[in-house]
């Protein structure tokens, strides 16, 4: 209704929701108290973040960097 109006698309405040009781959440919180190198922590936090941007259909600000994780991550795990 906005374009067809040749109006500008109002900006979207995007909220991320947590459960803190999901078993993912709670092994993050975990790995922080345990860990004192938590490099590896942000990047699993950043994926995150770019996988729940995709699932609600929005943009990556880095889609080079989110791929580069997420091989980074997977080749590890191989």
């Amino acid at each position: 209704m906005y374009r067809a109006m040749g109006q500008e698309l109002p900006q979207i405040k995007r909220i991320l929701e947590l459960n803190p009781t999901h078993p993912l959440m709670t092994r993050l919180h975990n790995a922080y108290g345990e860990r004192e190198d938590r490099t590896g922590l942000s990047e699993t936090v950043e994926l995150l973040y770019g996988m729940a941007l995709l699932a609600e259909g929005g943009e990556l600000t880095d889609p080079s960097r989110f791929i580069r994780l997420l091989s980074d991550r997977l080749e590890r795990t191989l």
